[in-house]
């Protein structure tokens, strides 16, 4: 498996009446939700104001990119950033 850190902001777009961007949002928590109970997502917190920093355990680049694909709210993040995280806890010499 390989993890990633994704970070994802997205911003209501105008045309979209609130009581439909929060339809959309109550499914991509749960599709979030799906994720994390499958093992997908370690981990997500919320960057205050701004967006989430999601921990994504899959098996490679091109499974994380068909799960972020696939999220309700893909097409309304105006910023991703992803990077590749190696766990280093295994490689700590003994103490």
């Amino acid at each position: 498996m390989a993890l990633f850190a994704v970070r994802l902001v997205s911003r209501q777009p105008t045309e979209i009446p609130a009581d439909q961007w929060q339809a959309i949002v109550a499914d991509q928590l749960r599709a979030v939700r799906a994720n994390y109970d499958q093992g997908k997502l370690r981990a997500i917190y919320r960057e205050a104001g701004t967006g989430v920093l999601a921990i994504y355990d899959v098996s490679d680049a091109r499974e994380l990119d068909t799960v972020l694909a696939q999220l309700p709210m893909w097409r309304y993040f105006h910023e991703v950033e992803v990077r590749a995280l190696w766990d280093m806890v295994p490689a700590l010499p003994s103490a």
